[in-house]
């Protein structure tokens, strides 16, 4: 599904100024396919790869229409694709990760 990636964890040498000295940046998630999920400063910043509103219908619908527009050409990827369109996630703990963000209740959090 992602035609794009996070590739490189971001360092305070890399960021040009936008992290401080001794910033924590914490990958909270990977997979096979992305190896980058998602990234985690405290306080700061949270981001996921994962459309967290997408469930199995939605999934088939948009391999559908990268088919259609030939953005996706190779037979064996579509057919994975849509076999794995209904595997578990955790978007129930994303989600409740993302609520505590917002809130304010991730000074615990290293």
């Amino acid at each position: 599904m992602h035609i794009d990636q996070v590739a490189t964890v971001p360092t305070v040498e890399t960021a040009q100024g936008l992290l401080e000295k001794d910033t924590k940046v914490h990958v909270w998630g990977e997979s096979g396919h992305t190896e980058i999920q998602g990234l985690y400063i405290r306080n700061k910043l949270f981001t996921t790869q994962a459309h967290l509103a997408f469930d199995e219908g939605i999934v088939k619908h948009e391999i559908e229409m990268r088919v259609e527009s030939e953005a996706i050409q190779d037979e064996k990827v579509v057919s994975e694709a849509k076999e794995t369109a209904d595997f578990e996630h955790d978007g129930e703990v994303v989600a409740r990760s993302i609520l505590r963000f917002f809130k304010g209740e991730d000074d615990g959090i290293p």
